[in-house]
């Protein structure tokens, strides 16, 4: 006996639902991510003082240096939702950005339940290695937006293009990250003249690609309409050594982590759809797959692009690999037997089908937001960052100018506002020469070692494991605090 069709529909529709609401709970972490801070007291300082912040205020390394703000709108939105709503507000949001790009892509994917529903999970475990509170997930709902537009253009019907324009005008204001969408675009483009170069069934004509050629032009251009200027361009191409400050996001992913594996599920998915598929990818879906992936191996800051493009390419081809092996002689053999062949369940009536999926739905999102809750509660962040060591600062008030780590110089300009840092997250804005120089402090070098002289430095917050500390004693220094995060050194004396 055979369900009837809205029964089928309904336990789709369940799944569904189930699925967004997994992703949900996926993408909630406490929200303790080290350039949050940061972020949180440039939109602070933005809406006291009702002005976008252009230069550091922050450091003395670069105090009253150009800043490239390229996020100041994510900022003030940032800290308007921790201001009237808390962390566990801004916790909730995070995830339902999460949801709103699993949900675009679930727009784009093709086939059964049962593919697309474990598909964006694998989807949401692997982008959820770059889900946090910052700016950048502004960014990863665009460039998802963005790719649904262009699939749309394509294959349903033809979109106003002049959409583009106002879209890279906010994205320029939100995120540095335009420079993904600029790249979907660029590939795109490429990839349907090839597309006509090779006679591989081109899906717009000439006329057409050349229309996107020119919105996208425009697109570019609009990203300039931003208080940066031209700045703006800069900060997506800029390059960090990282083999000095071995900052994670800059470095490729180490697939020796379990939690970095999902990111290769989706390719391997991807070349086995490829193999049984009967869909030639279109040019455009192979040079943007090439790409992302390629940006994928050199940085993890690049995982979700990657998983944004590779996901509904993936899902293409492995639903129509589907299609071939239901029509394979082993399926259509098990067809006949009848334990495959009969289903004698009986559907409930719909009043009680309904009633129960409402409740099932009902408990899972009490029960994802009662754990927002708790991630969010200030124990659980503060056991994240090294709060006992800045209260140890702020009850004791040492002098003069710290030299703190790179992860924590975010936290500490959120908390301690009367030091101003030697670093923190925006290596944009300290460069090579400040990189370089961090670099030498922290191995406890004698160019590092006159450096703490030259910026007259009395007071040291590192993480235990650099080699600096093991110098300080022989050269004035004293222990002031110690735990596993982090320790304290104060000079004796301090330098005037």
């Amino acid at each position: 006996m055979k369900h009837p069709p809205n029964t089928k529909k309904n336990v789709e529709n369940l799944i569904l639902v189930i699925t967004l609401l997994l992703v949900f709970n996926i993408a909630t972490n406490t929200p303790s991510d080290f350039d949050m801070w940061w972020h949180l007291r440039a939109g602070n300082e933005m809406w006291d003082q009702g002005k976008i912040l252009l230069q550091d205020t922050f450091s003395y390394t670069r105090n009253g240096a150009p800043w490239v703000n390229a996020f100041w709108i994510s900022d003030l939105g940032m800290y308007g939702i921790v201001k009237f709503g808390g962390f566990f507000a801004l916790t909730v949001i995070v995830s339902l950005v999460a949801v709103a790009v699993m949900v675009i892509l679930l727009l784009r994917l093709e086939g059964p339940i049962y593919l697309r529903a474990p598909l964006i999970l694998i989807a949401m475990f692997a982008a959820g290695i770059n889900w946090s509170p910052r700016p950048q997930i502004m960014s990863f709902l665009l460039l998802a937006g963005l790719d649904y537009f262009l699939y749309h253009h394509h294959h349903v019907k033809r979109g106003q293009l002049w959409i583009l324009i106002p879209l890279f005008a906010i994205w320029g204001n939100l995120h540095g990250g335009f420079i993904w969408g600029i790249l979907a675009l660029i590939a795109t483009i490429v990839g349907d003249l090839f597309d006509h170069a090779l006679n591989n069934q081109p899906v717009l004509s000439l006329k057409e690609t050349g229309q996107l050629t020119l919105w996208s032009m425009a697109a570019g251009s609009a990203v300039l309409i931003n208080p940066n200027g031209l700045a703006i361009w800069k900060l997506p191409f800029y390059q960090v050594h990282v083999s000095l400050t071995s900052i994670t996001e800059w470095l490729s992913p180490d697939f020796h982590d379990f939690y970095t594996h999902p990111v290769l599920w989706l390719l391997f998915l991807l070349i086995i759809g490829l193999g049984f598929s009967k869909k030639r990818p279109s040019f455009a879906e192979l040079f943007k797959g090439i790409g992302f992936t390629y940006m994928l191996f050199v940085a993890q800051r690049n995982i979700a692009p990657y998983v944004i493009i590779i996901t509904p390419i993936a899902g293409r081809q492995l639903a129509s690999a589907l299609e071939i092996f239901k029509e394979s002689p082993l399926v259509q053999k098990l067809k006949t037997i009848k334990f495959f062949s009969q289903d004698t369940s009986k559907p409930l009536p719909g009043r009680t089908n309904f009633t129960l999926n409402i409740f099932i739905v009902s408990i899972l999102t009490v029960f994802f937001l009662l754990n927002a809750y708790i991630f969010a509660l200030p124990a659980k962040i503060n056991a994240k960052v090294p709060v006992k060591a800045v209260e140890w600062i702020k009850e004791n008030h040492p002098d003069g100018q710290i030299f703190n780590s790179y992860n924590w110089g975010g936290y500490l300009i959120w908390e301690l506002r009367d030091y101003p840092v030697f670093i923190d997250g925006r290596a944009d804005l300290y460069g090579d020469e400040i990189l370089s120089e961090w670099g030498e402090i922290i191995n406890g070098t004698g160019k590092g070692l006159a450096l703490l002289d030259k910026y007259k430095v009395n007071l040291i917050f590192l993480e235990p494991k650099y080699a600096l500390l093991e110098k300080l004693s022989e050269h004035g220094w004293e222990k002031a605090f110690s735990d596993s995060q982090i320790t304290i050194y104060l000079r004796q004396p301090p330098m005037p």
